[in-house]
């Protein structure tokens, strides 16, 4: 995948560490990286578009500060991932309240920074994932696709387990998973299949999921463990 940050940071010095970081991180994880400099929070709202996957916030800065910009930004955009990159730790929770999806401390440190971008990147994913639309008692819902945790038929009564709500409709589960990526979802039986980015630990003949059980067929079983380790090798979960 390719990754746009922009880095909002007034010392130099500081900005480019972080840039160093993001690069080597991104060559860990086989991504393409895109980076963006603002030199002022000015500067990044004023020449603001939403064309960025994960904006990294310095707190401190001299005219309009980090947070005030992040505020400003909220109301631009309200969804790209924000994180707070500071020595100031103490005002760093306050992100919370606009957002902020985690907080980097100053100086920038690989190894934790390495485990702080784990987690970013994963919500990265999330949320440029794309959407099914879904007809579910006369109204149209939306479902992000990296939120479905996994989908279970019965009755001819589909539902999907998404990581916040289930969705139940009619339908056949062959042709739900026609329409989702190939890469991401095994189907483990004949009533159910799998998100294999929330696969937690398999135990004989189930395999939970989302803090969910869901028994895999023994047939298809040898070919969704070859399926599972071809994904996580891939390095689209780390």
């Amino acid at each position: 995948m390719e990754l746009k940050a922009a880095i909002v940071e007034d010392e130099t010095e500081e900005s480019q560490r972080l840039r160093e970081a993001l690069e080597r991180f991104c060559m860990e994880t086989e991504t393409t990286l895109s980076v963006t400099l603002f030199e002022s929070a000015e500067r990044f709202l004023f020449h603001y578009q939403p064309v960025f996957d994960v904006i990294f916030m310095d707190i401190r800065m001299p005219g309009t500060d980090g947070m005030s910009a992040a505020e400003s930004l909220r109301k631009m955009d309200l969804t790209v991932p924000l994180v707070f990159v500071t020595s100031m730790v103490q005002y760093a929770v306050k992100g919370y309240d606009v957002g902020a999806l985690d907080f980097i401390v100053k100086p920038v440190k690989y190894p934790a920074f390495r485990m702080k971008m784990r987690r970013i990147l994963s919500s990265v994913r999330m949320n440029k994932s794309p959407a099914l639309l879904l007809n579910i008692g006369g109204e149209i819902q939306v479902i992000p696709i990296g939120e479905i945790v996994c989908l279970e038929v019965q009755d001819h009564e589909l539902t999907y387990h998404t990581s916040t709500r289930d969705y139940t409709l009619r339908g056949r589960l062959s042709a739900a998973i026609d329409k989702l990526p190939a890469e991401q979802f095994f189907q483990v039986s004949a009533s159910a299949a799998v998100n294999f980015r929330y696969v937690e630990r398999i135990s004989g003949e189930d395999v939970k999921v989302g803090g969910r059980m869901i028994r895999i067929s023994r047939a298809r079983k040898k070919a969704f463990l070859e399926a599972l380790s071809v994904f996580m090798g891939s390095g689209m979960i780390r």
